[in-house]
Parts: structure tokens; C-alpha cells; sequence
């Protein structure tokens, strides 16, 4: 099953993309909480990009230190920034096995006060 917090590569193929949304493969977060994420095959993902610049109010920096890097997998964890204004449904058969990690408790922390400030929840 996949869990809140966890980290892992999606590919983009075939997703309906147009104008400044993601367009290429990227690791997502997982943001859905694990009882909606087991009911089916989607899930509320957040996705990671590694141009640090573009870090704001509600578009997180999160530390390569504060990803949690899963021992099955190849890629290397960078500093990233969560791009919480990008949040999508995603199917999780797109998501490459093995997870790449997941997020520590103060950089989920970081992203749901990102999500909060988008969504203008006090």
C-alpha cells in the first residue's frame, strides 16, 4: 500500500499537462491520508522539484536531509522544493517500485503548513 509521507518517482506519461503544470517524471509526496489511500488506487500527491529558487511561502524547501532514503532505491535524494500549489490525484500504478523514501516528520510538517497556506485553512 502506498503511505502518507512516502516518496516516489512518477512518470508523467500520458498525464493531461498544459501551460506551467509538471510536465516530466518527478517524485511526488504523498500528502492522502492512508485511509483514503487504502480504498483505491489513487492518491494526493505533492511533487518535488530540485530548483531550490523557486522555494516560497507555500512552496517548501525541504533539505535532502529530511528525505528518508528507502535502501532499494538507485536515486539520489537532493534538496527540493515541494511544489504544494501543483498538488494532483495520482494513480499509483505510474509510481516506479521501489518507494524512493519518505519525509521526515518536520518536513511533512512543513509541507501540510504549505498546504494549509494555499488553502487558507486557519
Amino acid at each position: 500500500m502506498v503511505e502518507h509521507r512516502e516518496i516516489y518517482w512518477v512518470f508523467a506519461k500520458d498525464l493531461d499537462d498544459t501551460g506551467s503544470e509538471q510536465q516530466k517524471n518527478r517524485p511526488y509526496v504523498i500528502v492522502s491520508r492512508n485511509a483514503i489511500n487504502q480504498l483505491g488506487f489513487n492518491v494526493v500527491g505533492v511533487p518535488l522539484s530540485t530548483k531550490i529558487h523557486k522555494a516560497n511561502s507555500h512552496r517548501i524547501l525541504i533539505p535532502a536531509g529530511h528525505m528518508i532514503k528507502d535502501l532499494a532505491c538507485a536515486r539520489i535524494m537532493s534538496d527540493s522544493v515541494a511544489l504544494t500549489d501543483h498538488i494532483r490525484v495520482l494513480d499509483h500504478t505510474r509510481f516506479e517500485q521501489p518507494k524512493m523514501g519518505k519525509m521526515s516528520d518536520t518536513a511533512m510538517g512543513g509541507i501540510e503548513l504549505g498546504l494549509a497556506f494555499l488553502f487558507d485553512i486557519r
